[in-house]
């Protein structure tokens, strides 16, 4: 399965508004270490938003804004920690208020010996699981991250969570930033 990755960069302001590819070789790291490459694209504190789409899987988005902290979103959780990419994952928080990432548990596990910091962490909420007991909701990270850029967080979470091919939710995302022309031509 292969990858598609782009960079974008806001161009003009207000009405005026547009996006531009920025050239950018993608490399798997922490959030940090996207966050400095994505910084170093743009000479003022605008965003940069990074597309990552694994074919058939998953999309992630990834933020920038000057010296502010990297924002992360992912569609599938689960899929993403076994790709390339993994590094940018590995510790997104889930959000609060809306559904949050989960894993799936086998619940035939002993809980004899429970360490307090997983006990913690299963006290924390999860999302709805199938009569499988397999997570529905995998998505996880800051999905607010484009509100004020015009994709609000049920749009994003609606999109995670639907069964839509990830290049369908980044064209709709796309869409609603004013950047699916310029998206699109990078495929």
């Amino acid at each position: 399965m292969a990858y598609f990755t782009a960079v974008l960069a806001p161009e003009g302001s207000g009405a005026d508004r547009g996006w531009r590819s920025v050239d950018i070789d993608l490399e798997a790291g922490s959030p940090d270490e996207l966050g400095d490459a994505l910084r170093g694209t743009v000479d003022d504190d605008r965003p940069v938003l990074a597309v990552l789409e694994r074919e058939d899987e998953w999309f992630a988005l990834v933020r920038t804004d000057g010296d502010i902290d990297v924002k992360v979103f992912v569609s599938d959780a689960v899929a993403a920690a076994e790709s390339a990419y993994a590094p940018l994952f590995a510790e997104l928080p889930a959000a609060t208020g809306l559904p949050v990432r989960a894993a799936a548990v086998d619940d035939d596990e002993d809980d004899t010996d429970e360490d307090p910091d997983e006990e913690e962490a299963a006290a924390e909420p999860t999302s709805a699981r199938s009569e499988s007991g397999i997570a529905e909701d995998v998505w996880a990270g800051d999905p607010e991250l484009l509100g004020d850029l015009g994709c609000p967080a049920d749009v994003l979470v609606r999109l995670a969570t639907s069964s839509a091919d990830p290049a369908t939710a980044t064209v709709e995302i796309g869409e609603l930033l004013g950047c699916a022309d310029v998206l699109e031509s990078l495929r």
